[in-house]
């Protein structure tokens, strides 16, 4: 009997064993793509709406159709095999290595089903396979190509080769505008030939006066986080292509607000032109492409704030390679409040830019990640103050040299959140839902470096908060960044001033500082004269620190005031 028992424990645990090892080799594969598509050197650059492509007679979308107002939901998308998550094509697409044949791809053609999002007609294009020379074709609105004939379909040389400086990347313009007569208000449009400038209007060398249907050579520039502009040759700023922002004035081709004004509903127009604010990686390589899109939303004169659509020349920035993950280098800038002194920043015994007079900023320098040693130096070059930092990947700071309750010398590192995203605050368990990106930001940091206040709140006028959570603004000690939710998020074109206050534990915002001049909106404006418009925005957007610096003691050689440190290019 016990015998039988065991024999029978014994054939079930061998059951058990075999059904645990059938699971073990089961497997589910949950990836879009499940086995490796090699790419070819051909590259689709789609700035015309196409939703479909076909190569060889194939059909790599799902061609199928929108809904009845042209848009796509979740009825009418079906991924496929080239394109699993929605079927559809996207705004850049490399051609898979298996459709070429001795070289060639033949037979590829670029369409759109909807109506809404119209694109020029389909035709077979043929593209050659060159891993020495990669190509982009730019399938955009039409414009005159240099033989006089309008086209829809551009062949671009695309670099590979990163900069020489590994610290760097290289950029480049390419101007495929349209010059469109007819129904166009001759406000909005931008034509001719083309230029990038830095956020100021300072002109990039290299990106200047490229003419419709050429594009610049590559120039190399040191990494960071810019905000290019791109201006035709009367001066006039280019709209960036966003769909978010794109309601624009007919007469002078600025993004409009939503706001009363008489003659075209509510509506009020902002003088700026949407640019983004983008970091541009070490090692990457961009192109700022203008061309001709169908999503200017001007404003029909009906008082609800409708829209009706229009075609612009307007700019995006193309990643010609993957953009490369930052696993290197640190950005570091110093900045001098300590009055009476000038000073030198110095890291690891080698000078960080110019030596500075009270309330001036170094431009940034990039350092390899680790431990460094940051002094700062007096005209005698004896050490002020002396501090270790530990830069970690991708790091924007700025060293503040400061003075201390007791007259001596400190230094504060501060973080600069330069990528426009932030947690809304409304987290789960992981705050995955919660994160959130500014694509046109107006954030304002807040420093206290005066000495003879505990704790500096900023506020708009009659001590009125600023927006957003007042931790940011409210009760900030001296020398300490807020941690924690760090910037007043201010809103598009801002007209507030900006005052502050001298608080204390439980008081806000406390007693105004009357003798401190209060920052205007405009102060905010780096070079007034880029603006060729009837009027002035109100603010520029940015990534920047207010800081109140000097004393406010009666017979201090540098009296209170605040100062603005823009951390963008």
């Amino acid at each position: 009997m016990m015998k039988m028992r065991t024999t029978y424990i014994l054939t079930v645990a061998a059951l058990m064993l075999s059904a645990c090892s059938k699971k073990l080799d089961y497997a589910y594969d949950n990836r879009m793509v499940q086995q490796p598509i090699t790419p070819s050197a051909i590259r689709l650059v789609n700035l015309a709406g196409a939703t479909e492509l076909s190569v060889r007679g194939e059909q790599l979308t799902s061609y199928q159709l929108p809904d009845y107002e042209g848009y796509y939901g979740e009825s009418n998308t079906k991924g496929t095999f080239w394109f699993p998550e929605n079927g559809r094509l996207g705004s850049t697409y490399t051609i898979p290595r298996a459709f070429v044949i001795n070289g060639w791809v033949d037979s590829v053609m670029l369409s759109s089903l909807s109506i809404r999002n119209y694109a020029p007609n389909p035709r077979p294009l043929r593209m050659k396979d060159d891993d020495a020379n990669p190509k982009d074709y730019y399938f955009v609105r039409f414009r005159p190509n240099p033989a006089g004939l309008m086209d829809s379909l551009f062949e671009v040389p695309r670099g590979i080769s990163p900069a020489a400086d590994p610290a760097g990347f290289k950029l480049r313009l390419l101007n495929l505008s349209a010059t469109i007569t007819g129904s166009i208000p001759p406000g909005i449009y931008r034509t001719g030939p083309m230029s990038v400038t830095l956020a100021d209007g300072t002109t990039v060398p290299g990106l200047s006066n490229i003419a419709p249907g050429q594009y610049s050579d590559y120039v190399e520039l040191p990494y960071g986080t810019y905000q290019f502009r791109v201006l035709d040759n009367k001066g006039n700023q280019v709209q960036g292509a966003n769909s978010l922002l794109n309601v624009i004035n007919p007469l002078t081709g600025t993004l409009m607000d939503i706001q009363g004004v008489p003659g075209i509903g509510n509506w009020k127009d902002t003088w700026l032109n949407y640019a983004p604010v983008k970091t541009f990686q070490p090692g990457g390589i961009y192109t700022i492409v203008v061309a001709s899109t169908y999503d200017a939303g001007i404003p029909n004169g009906n008082p609800t704030g409708e829209t009706y659509k229009s075609e612009n020349n307007t700019f995006r920035i193309i990643a010609d390679i993957a953009e490369p993950v930052n696993l290197t280098y640190a950005r570091l800038q110093g900045v001098n409040v300590v009055a009476g002194k000038k000073i030198t920043w110095q890291v690891d015994g080698q000078p960080l830019g110019e030596a500075l007079a009270f309330a001036k900023q170094t431009s940034y320098v990039h350092y390899i990640t680790g431990k460094h040693i940051v002094k700062a130096l007096g005209d005698d070059g004896k050490v002020v103050a002396e501090s270790n930092i530990d830069l970690q990947p991708a790091d924007n700071l700025t060293a503040w040299l400061y003075p201390r309750k007791d007259g001596s010398a400190a230094i504060s590192f501060v973080a600069n959140n330069l990528s426009g995203r932030y947690y809304n605050g409304n987290a789960t368990d992981n705050g995955s839902w919660s994160a959130m990106k500014d694509i046109f930001p107006f954030w304002i940091r807040c420093m206290n470096f005066c000495p003879d206040l505990d704790e500096v709140t900023f506020t708009q006028n009659d001590g009125q908060p600023l927006p957003g959570l007042y931790a940011a603004s409210q009760h900030i000690f001296l020398g300490k960044p807020v941690m924690d939710v760090p910037y007043v998020m201010m809103p598009v074109n801002f007209p507030q001033r900006v005052l502050a206050y001298a608080s204390a534990p439980g008081v806000t915002p406390g007693d105004w500082i009357t003798n401190i001049t209060p920052l205007k909106s405009r102060d905010f404006i780096a070079r007034p004269e880029l603006y060729k418009t009837p009027s002035l925005p109100q603010s520029e957007p940015g990534i920047y620190t207010v800081a109140l610096v000097g004393s406010t003691a009666v017979n201090a050689t540098e009296k209170a005031r605040m100062i603005i440190v823009k951390h963008n290019n």
